[in-house]
């Protein structure tokens, strides 16, 4: 820990006010809550939401389903649903519901909202995961079907993601409304006559502020919220330095992908072997440790080995290796690149802001030294030849974990899983699906365009047991669980 974090937040808690109102002694004052955001702005309509725009999407767009605290796929503007035995159709019967300004939610609204959704996601990851939806139609005022091309086994889960929650003209059907104030988004229950809400529940608002980490946290250590979301690895320096008591962080047990992802296929990456190289260097072990992290899940797998029904064809790559033998093998691929180069490249690896990255990117800088290659820190939106990906899984099924190397998704892919993933996709018969999916896995693994790390790091700060939050799979905390006061 370095004396400049320190003054920085110290700076911050310095500076910021006493006003404890989300900290007050009446249970029904505002629950402070404040989300990590580095762009700290609030686009809902984005194709890519920001993690504040995330939240308040959800919060007050909901979709045909959402998340509750617990992560269960819960009724969200549908109130029932089937899905015939083909697993090819899903009919959602939605429930009474109004637009902000009164108007009646109908079956064509939301079939058209969802498909003006899934065009501008089109080209996303998520895009990836609903590439089986075949139409969206409206069957009569409050029946509406979705029609596949193939069964997705999770497209509830994948329904309930922000980016799907339904908005017309610019608003949502709640559950949540949001008052937008200069700094933060004040968030109450929507009253709906047509919700059939209990009248005896006791709520509370939500103070939401988007901001900075470190404001964040030094926010939280001042007494000012209630709650920190969406703590990443590149924070965990700020938590030591604002003097954050270990049993306020709650730590997800979450899968996903976090690795260097290669933008960049000209020269010395142009070729596979030298990438793996990189992956042979890197010592996932102690990559984590400068960050007082010491049982971090290491992995050099794409697909993390356990997912239900699935059998990779592919094993852990150089267990049989030591990380001297596997630099050694990576310093005979430099040795002969240089032979027949004049020079070799500095990486450009591009990754978050934060003191964190800094500690992270030191380690992997001296494992890459070791075999003759250097690298240098860029920002995350400047031109790279590497570039860190650290996503969540939304649902834990390989398809997930592939989708994210997709062709339609990023500009440097393998061609060859590609095919195959998309005939995966396609494939009725889940055993057929599996197999091909296996068979992806080995193709984009083989080009080496991803190289894995480990498990994304996920974790919030809660001040005391705070109703509504619970610790979750894929680190999501559904804030309209948080307004309800229980008895």
């Amino acid at each position: 820990m370095t004396g400049a974090w320190k003054k920085a937040i110290a700076g911050l808690m310095a500076a910021a006010t006493l006003a404890l109102s989300a900290c007050s002694s009446s249970d029904s004052s505002p629950l402070g809550i404040s989300i990590i955001d580095p762009a700290s702005r609030n686009n809902l309509d984005a194709a890519v939401l920001q993690p504040g725009a995330a939240y308040l999407r959800a919060a007050t767009s909901q979709g045909l389903v959402r998340l509750d605290a617990l992560g269960n796929i819960v009724p969200g503007l549908a109130e029932r649903w089937i899905v015939t035995d083909d697993g090819l159709s899903y009919i959602f019967r939605l429930r009474n519901a109004r637009w902000e300004n009164g108007d009646p939610v109908t079956s064509e609204h939301v079939a058209a909202a969802l498909k003006r959704r899934l065009q501008i996601e089109a080209k996303s990851a998520l895009g990836a995961d609903t590439a089986e939806v075949r139409d969206i139609r409206s069957m009569t005022g409050r029946v509406i079907e979705i029609r596949l091309l193939a069964p997705q086994p999770e497209l509830l889960r994948i329904l309930a993601q922000p980016e799907l929650g339904i908005r017309r003209n610019g608003s949502g059907t709640g559950p949540l409304a949001a008052d937008r104030r200069q700094y933060w988004t004040l968030l109450t229950e929507r009253v709906d006559d047509s919700m059939g809400q209990d009248s005896r529940r006791r709520v509370r608002p939500l103070e939401v502020r988007t901001e900075h980490a470190a404001r964040a946290i030094a926010r939280f250590a001042m007494g000012e919220s209630a709650m920190v979301l969406g703590g990443r690895f590149e924070h965990l320096p700020y938590l030591s330095a604002a003097g954050i008591s270990d049993n306020d962080v709650r730590a997800d047990p979450v899968l996903g992908l976090f690795g260097l992802l290669v933008v960049n296929g000209k020269g010395f990456l142009g070729d596979p072997a030298n990438r793996e190289a990189i992956a042979l260097a890197i010592d996932r072990e102690a990559l984590m440790t400068p960050l007082g992290i010491g049982q971090w899940q290491v992995t050099a797998r794409i697909v993390p080995l356990g997912l239900e029904r699935y059998q990779p064809l592919i094993g852990d790559r150089w267990t049989d290796l030591t990380i001297e033998a596997r630099r050694d093998l990576a310093r005979g691929r430099i040795v002969r690149w240089r032979q027949a180069n004049e020079t070799l490249p500095v990486l450009r690896i591009a990754m978050p802001r934060g003191p964190g990255t800094r500690l992270v990117f030191g380690r992997i800088r001296r494992d890459l030294q070791t075999i003759g290659l250097d690298a240098r820190l860029v920002a995350p939106d400047a031109a790279a030849d590497l570039r860190l990906i650290d996503e969540v899984a939304h649902y834990r099924q390989p398809g997930w974990f592939l989708n994210q190397l997709a062709c339609a998704v990023r500009p440097l892919c393998n061609e060859e899983g590609d095919v195959l993933l998309a005939q995966a996709r396609r494939a009725v018969d889940p055993a057929v699906r599996m197999a091909k999916m296996a068979e992806a896995e080995v193709a984009i693994t083989s080009a080496n365009i991803f190289i894995p790390l480990g498990t994304p790091i996920r974790y919030s700060l809660v001040r005391g047991n705070v109703p509504g939050f619970a610790i979750t799979a894929d680190g999501w905390h559904a804030l309209p669980d948080m307004v309800v006061i229980p008895r």
